[in-house]
């Protein structure tokens, strides 16, 4: 994941969610203490990773 984080250059990317999901990201990012935006890149790393094996 620190990948992610120390790349210098970032895109913008808009995504529509449905409520529910979004209420439940909101949810771990504040039990996490990190960003909505956070959150969802940290999971997103996983699940690639994860994949690849």
């Amino acid at each position: 994941m620190s990948l992610l984080h120390t790349q210098s250059k970032s895109e913008q990317f808009m995504i529509r969610l449905p409520e529910r999901m979004k209420e439940e990201i909101m949810r771990m990012a504040a039990m996490d203490g990190i960003s909505i935006n956070s959150a969802i890149l940290k999971r997103l790393a996983r699940c690639l990773r994860e994949e690849r094996v």
